[in-house]
């Protein structure tokens, strides 16, 4: 479910079982030309795909957060992360982006899902039951 179809009257309703919040992460710096953009942000749809779906109705997907350039772009993030964590149980950062691409050792988040274009092609069935395997963890985890 994306942050766009809850309504406020239906959001203390949806509340009680919606305890994990997606935050897609497109990891741009500026200096993409347009079309590298536009490819960034399909790989982002991909791996946001494999949470979206399977979990429909337990996660929430947040606007994405399309700029984390240095330490300042991360300061900022593991922030947002932080603020997000007082309206949810768990806080879960997607991205297609690779983690030398972008390092996000620092930013307090319950999971990161590093799903590549790549992983997505070359074995999906893997990379479901992975994601499965770190879900399940996550939640059991409390």
């Amino acid at each position: 479910m994306k942050f766009s179809d809850v309504e406020a009257s239906s959001w203390p309703e949806l509340q009680p079982y919606v305890d994990t919040c997606l935050l897609p992460v497109t990891g741009l710096s500026g200096d993409e030309q347009p079309w590298e953009a536009t490819q960034a942000l399909e790989a982002l749809r991909d791996a946001l795909d494999c949470l979206e779906i399977p979990y429909k109705g337990r996660v929430l997907t947040y606007p994405a957060f399309h700029f984390v350039d240095g330490q300042a772009g991360e300061e900022l993030l593991s922030r947002t992360c932080a603020r997000l964590k007082q309206q949810f149980r768990h806080v879960v950062i997607v991205t297609a982006k690779t983690e030398a691409a972008l390092p996000l050792e620092k930013v307090e988040a319950d999971a990161l899902f590093v799903l590549t274009p790549e992983m997505i092609t070359n074995s999906k069935s893997d990379v479901r039951q992975s994601v499965s395997a770190k879900v399940q963890q996550l939640w059991s985890s409390r």
